[in-house]
């Protein structure tokens, strides 16, 4: 299944935690936005309901009322993991995890779940995903997102949630538009990678290009270069890389989500980027060099149709 597929499921969108301050907003944004919600989650609170939305007691109950496959938790940072590993159980197939902070012990445990169940976790400290003109899991792009989405052919992928809207919204501005946008969160353990990612998001029959943004931190950037070198990801991939003023600081010291020591001497920042441009990778350091290369590959597209229409 697609994340377009996921985004547009008949059973809707199951909300875990929608009781609470940032659930029942987001809900809300979702709901205002078209996303169509059938079914919250908080123990206790069954029998209510929350923006017309019915409230259950466990996702199971939910699920047996609605069949959702998939799930946004607005639990806080210790229920967070437990509240995805009982989706995952209860058999919802894609899971987003909106917390920060999340103890890396418990979300170890998460991931070892929906690695065994064959299911998708996302986050946490994920935004969610969106798939303009069809709807969106979690609240990318604010209370509004017509004014930062445009329809089109270029994939998302990005460690940082506001860099993530940041570049859907450059895109709009110059006429090109996104087809899927994921935001996989900067913590040091997240459940769904980079390289897993770019993945799901070629899978989208729209996606012609995809737009990678990293962080200093990890490897995930350096599993993408070897995918992209080895032949495995069937587009071009863009990739831009935030904080290469990390390189200049000491290691122990963190910068941006996820701390940098123990990383190993090969991450750096200049090192990934050095590496993904081997793969094949087109690597840009700021917006201008973006667009001119999403340029490039638009009139590189364009004179391809035009090609095969004349051997028609």
């Amino acid at each position: 299944m697609t994340l377009r597929e996921f985004v547009e499921h008949p059973a809707g969108l199951l909300v875990q935690g929608i009781t609470g301050r940032q659930g029942r907003m987001e809900t809300q944004w979702m709901l205002n936005s078209g996303t169509r919600i059938t079914a919250g989650v908080t123990p206790g609170r069954g029998g209510s309901s929350v923006h017309e939305v019915p409230v259950y007691d466990s996702v199971f109950e939910a699920v047996e009322a609605h069949g959702n496959v998939v799930s946004m938790i607005y639990a806080p940072p210790f229920a967070a993991p437990d509240a995805a590993i009982e989706a995952l159980e209860a058999g919802v197939r894609l899971v987003v995890m909106s917390a920060e902070n999340v103890p890396i012990h418990r979300m170890s445990r998460a991931i070892s779940v929906a690695h065994e169940r064959g299911a998708f976790l996302v986050g946490p400290n994920s935004q969610g995903i969106v798939a303009p003109g069809d709807g969106r899991i979690g609240c990318p792009g604010g209370m509004d997102p017509s004014e930062r989405f445009a329809t089109g052919d270029v994939g998302i992928v990005s460690r940082s949630g506001g860099m993530a809207s940041e570049l859907s919204g450059l895109l709009r501005s110059w006429g090109i538009g996104t087809s899927v946008q994921i935001h996989i969160g900067g913590a040091p353990v997240v459940g769904l990678r980079m390289r897993a990612a770019v993945d799901l998001v070629c899978d989208d029959p729209a996606t012609r290009r995809v737009v990678v943004f990293g962080e200093p931190s990890g490897d995930q950037e350096d599993e993408l270069a070897e995918a992209v070198a080895s032949g495995e990801i069937g587009v071009p991939v863009i990739a831009m890389i935030g904080g290469r003023f990390a390189d200049t600081l000491p290691a122990a010291l963190p910068f941006g989500h996820a701390p940098r020591a123990g990383s190993g001497a090969t991450s750096t920042v200049v090192g990934k980027l050095e590496r993904l441009r081997a793969s094949g990778v087109r690597v840009v350091v700021d917006f201008e060099m973006l667009r001119r290369e999403l340029d490039l590959r638009t009139a590189s597209d364009t004179k391809g149709e035009q090609h095969d229409r004349s051997q028609e």
